[in-house]
């Protein structure tokens, strides 16, 4: 969530300053597939919005629980489609092992840094003092201070495995990355299926599957799914089928959350796993369909390649709006319609910590972190 490719003519694009750009590599691309995964990169930054506006009633069964899990169900698949952009743009990159520590972790650290001490100053504000700066530096190095900054730490971890993961895609055959996305996806699922079912046996740790469990696993399906579209005949029928595919799991992970929810007596995100077994299937279409979306999203090229190199700043500063705007507001809890009062918040939680990063960006000290 590195954009280190050229436009034809040798320019540097401008998405290779875009959000997430910390996490993604970039081939020689063409314009088409560059604003394709720009509007993929978008819309994914907006159902992060929406999940956390969502996540507010999530906790509580009463007459707003169903608009929270259509909506949460609905955009779970953000965070995926990052990493499968990453993916796509990273994996059939070839680059020297310091070069590519270099230039991915000094673009992670300084916004894990500079929005970890944003979050933890404001905290401090607020009452809650952290401290010593030895104590600062302790809650700062322990683990995310606010809840979604996980992501960057996450990013951390998962770059140390891109080399060998990009060695594995390099050497595979068409067969051989087939088994590879099987084989995690397999694996993957298999701790919510094994909640769902009850079953007692650690199959992980049997037979020491663990090699293939992870959110690394969707960088390699995202430059599989990113290869094979480029080779569909029918590309209207296909975009159609994953748009279709991707509503019904959607309904799908929404109705087994309320299954599970009954079941348990209470509100459970067990489905609501980025791993479990919906979420990769609706991640998959989602990206195919935002990415045939963009394919044909050439006339708002700029545009889109404008926003989508704020959705890291926009991602990182949109808690901060988001409780501004409650404050403010009180509209989550004011009693209105949450089918309407979702979206309509993160419309405005969106567009408030767009313009903020926008603002930001004029200065050039602001660009590495946003």
């Amino acid at each position: 969530m590195l954009f280190l490719g050229h436009e034809p003519g040798g320019a540097q694009p401008a998405a290779a300053r875009s959000s997430f750009n910390f996490c993604f590599g970039r081939t020689m691309i063409d314009k088409r597939d560059s604003t394709a995964l720009d509007l993929a990169r978008v819309c994914a930054c907006f159902m992060v919005v929406i999940l956390h506006v969502a996540a507010v009633d999530f906790h509580v069964f009463d007459d707003r629980w169903w608009a929270s899990n259509f909506y949460d169900s609905a955009c779970r698949a953000c965070v995926p489609v990052f990493l499968m952009i990453s993916g796509a743009l990273l994996l059939d990159r070839r680059e020297a092992l310091p070069v590519f520590v270099k230039k991915r972790f000094l673009r992670v650290v300084p916004p894990l840094l500079f929005w970890s001490l944003f979050y933890m100053a404001w905290n401090d504000w607020q009452g809650r003092h952290y401290g010593s700066w030895q104590q600062w530096l302790a809650d700062l190095a322990s683990g995310p201070v606010v809840f979604h900054l996980w992501y960057l730490y996450a990013v951390l971890g998962i770059y140390l495995f891109v080399p060998f993961l990009r060695a594995i895609w390099h050497a595979s055959q068409a067969l051989e990355k087939k088994a590879y996305l099987a084989l995690w996806a397999l694996v993957s699922a298999w701790p919510t299926l094994r909640a769902a079912w009850g079953v007692d046996a650690d199959v992980l740790g049997t037979y020491s599957l663990g090699a293939f469990f992870g959110l690394s696993g969707y960088l390699f399906l995202g430059a599989w799914l990113h290869e094979a579209y480029r080779n569909v005949r029918n590309e209207p029928r296909y975009l159609a089928c994953n748009a279709a595919l991707f509503a019904l799991l959607s309904l799908a992970i929404m109705a087994a959350t309320y299954l599970r929810s009954r079941q348990t007596g209470g509100p459970d995100p067990l489905f609501y796993d980025y791993l479990s077994p919906l979420v990769m299937a609706a991640s998959a279409c989602a990206f195919n369909t935002l990415y045939g979306l963009g394919m044909r999203a050439r006339r708002y090229a700029r545009w889109l390649r404008q926003i989508s190199a704020c959705t890291l700043g926009v991602y990182c500063v949109h808690i901060f709006v988001l409780r501004r705007f409650e404050s403010a507001t009180g509209l989550p809890s004011a009693g209105v319609s949450p089918w309407w009062a979702i979206p309509f918040t993160a419309a405005c939680v969106f567009a408030a910590a767009l313009a903020a990063v926008m603002l930001l960006r004029r200065a050039r000290v602001f660009r590495m972190v946003t």
